[in-house]
């Protein structure tokens, strides 16, 4: 079977205790904490290496990881700084994407009519202060930024690499005019 892509999910700050935890600080928009299959890269770079989530906890505001095969402070302590990768098949139907995933998706929005246009491609999705943004560029090359909340997303497919969204009235009006 071939590897999904990975997607970035957060990053492993460092060890926690004797017994092998690690502090796992997530990516802003990650709604839910890593469970299954994770992979971790060092953040430098080089081949992702596939670790089993055996526990996560919360503890004081903080996720503590415990990973198959790291048992101690020292095997922790190497882990220090990686980053923590999901296959993209893990992220079906759209819940908890990482902000990585979109760029390249298709956006489709609904006409008056009730069928639906392409909108355009998304360059980049960014989270600063907490509000998650989509950068759409339009056929035109205009830059749209879109407020990327659950209200106004109708659905995400990772698999076709497509969202489709419902702005708030008047939003690509003041994108689109001339």
């Amino acid at each position: 079977m071939a590897q999904d892509k990975l997607y970035p999910i957060g990053f492993i700050s460092r060890a926690h205790g004797l017994r092998g935890e690690l502090i796992f600080v997530p990516d802003a928009n990650l709604q839910s904490d890593p469970a299954g299959e994770i992979f971790l890269r060092p953040r430098a770079g080089g081949e992702s290496r596939p670790f089993r989530v055996l526990a996560c906890r919360r503890r004081e505001g903080r996720a503590l990881l415990s990973l198959e095969g790291i048992s101690d402070r020292n095997a922790a302590q190497a882990l220090c700084a990686h980053t923590v990768l999901k296959p993209a098949g893990d992220f079906a139907g759209g819940e908890s994407l990482p902000l990585a995933a979109l760029p390249g998706f298709r956006v489709f929005v609904p006409d008056a009519f009730g069928a639906e246009q392409e909108l355009g491609l998304i360059r980049e999705a960014q989270c600063p202060a907490g509000q998650t943004i989509w950068t759409i560029i339009d056929a035109e090359g205009r830059e749209i930024l879109f407020p990327a909340v659950s209200a106004f997303i109708l659905s995400l497919d990772p698999e076709k690499g497509e969202a489709r969204i419902s702005p708030p009235p008047g939003l690509l009006d003041i994108y689109q005019q001339p």
